[in-house]
């Protein structure tokens, strides 16, 4: 991400994809939640803890902006939700406070926003996270000083129908890794002391050999980051990462955090859709600045994908649900793909079969509770 005198002057497609994905999960986060917080007698809330000063110097308006409006045009968001703008930058507040005064209908709004001049610390957490009602929370901070496990886990595990969305830098963070002990408490509060320590070392260890083998160190810091986040709860949390890529190379990630499957689910289809899609039609969840070109495209990882699934569940029987809630690495949309080839190449046998499922587009559809068994391991 640019550095924050120049990142608003005028918005980039990556920060345009970000926004879409950011509202877009709103407005659907917001329609699930909503019926239960009025039948337990409570609000919802918008928090974004890093926002910036609403628009870009060439007027187009970013996420503050845009989801007060979806607010606005929503009646029952007009009476219930909470939005609550924070940025330790008081020229960001003072300006988003007065856009945010010039929106058409901002009257309508029960709950007027409210506007924080705050550093994110360990110490300003409580103010973020001690509202107990369903949150959807954006921490969107330039670089990762003030993005920790304990904000995360706060924000999303405090009460029921709480979803979290992150920045996280990961060109920042790689480097931070390989530059020994300097950045250490930066990553602790991460990733946490024991596992920080053991990532720094791994980094360490391939910094040399590996240096040209950046999808090898991604790797292994994204899974180190899902699994400290997976430990925030014991009723477990899903954790979905949309990557900007310039080159071949990913510069930065946005990454989804809710402790359940349906804001899991809905946020997968959100990503996939915003991300690159490859000829099989296989989501990436990524963005490119210079996309791939199709030409090249030999369906490789969907053939992956295929293997992948047939030697992970040899021998079991499983929904196409439980599928996707397990393996978490493609849309549903990807995986009844695969399955329906798979099915097609007599390599598993779904329940109803092809023959008795409906038709869209030319071939079967395979419903969430189709079930699939695959066949044991060739000896």
């Amino acid at each position: 991400m640019a550095s924050g005198d120049n990142f608003f002057g005028k918005q980039s497609a990556a920060s345009d994809v970000k926004s879409r994905i950011v509202t877009k999960h709103f407005e659907s986060w917001s329609r699930i939640v909503l019926p239960g917080a009025l039948k337990a007698g409570q609000k919802i809330a918008y928090m974004d803890l890093y926002c910036g000063p609403g628009s870009y110097e060439d007027g187009t308006k970013s996420t503050p902006l845009l989801i007060l409006e979806k607010a606005i045009a929503t009646p029952a968001l007009q009476n219930h939700l909470v939005t609550v703008f924070n940025d330790k930058k008081a020229a960001s507040i003072a300006k988003l406070q007065a856009d945010a005064a010039k929106l058409p209908g901002v009257a309508s709004l029960k709950n007027p926003p409210v506007f924080l001049n705050e550093k994110i610390s360990a110490e300003t957490e409580s103010l973020f996270t001690g509202a107990k009602m369903p949150s959807f929370t954006f921490i969107d901070p330039f670089g990762y000083m003030g993005l920790t496990r304990g904000l995360i886990n706060a924000v999303v595990t405090k009460t029921w129908g709480c979803d979290c969305i992150f920045f996280f830098s990961y060109s920042s963070i790689n480097r931070a890794l390989s530059a020994k002990g300097i950045f250490t408490e930066h990553m602790q509060g991460l990733f946490g002391a024991d596992r920080a320590a053991q990532l720094e070392a791994r980094m360490q260890e391939i910094q040399g050999s590996n240096r040209n083998q950046p999808h090898q160190r991604e790797e292994i810091i994204i899974d180190a980051l899902t699994d400290a986040l997976q430990e925030l709860n014991r009723g477990g949390v899903y954790v979905r990462p949309f990557r900007f890529k310039k080159g071949p190379r990913t510069s930065h990630m946005l990454v989804f955090v809710t402790t359940h499957a349906k804001g899991y689910r809905v946020m997968t289809d959100i990503m996939a859709k915003e991300g690159f899609i490859d000829g099989k039609g296989l989501a990436h969840f990524a963005h490119y600045t210079k996309p791939p070109p199709s030409n090249r495209l030999i369906y490789h990882e969907f053939n992956m994908l295929k293997k992948g699934l047939c030697e992970r569940y040899a021998g079991r029987k499983m929904t196409m649900l439980d599928i996707f809630l397990d393996h978490r690495q493609y849309s549903a949309t990807s995986y009844k793909d695969a399955l329906n080839e798979l099915e097609a190449e007599n390599r598993i046998m779904a329940d109803p079969p092809a023959g008795k499922r409906q038709k869209r587009a030319g071939k079967p559809t395979f419903g969430d509770d189709t079930s699939v068994t695959f066949p044991p391991r060739s000896q």
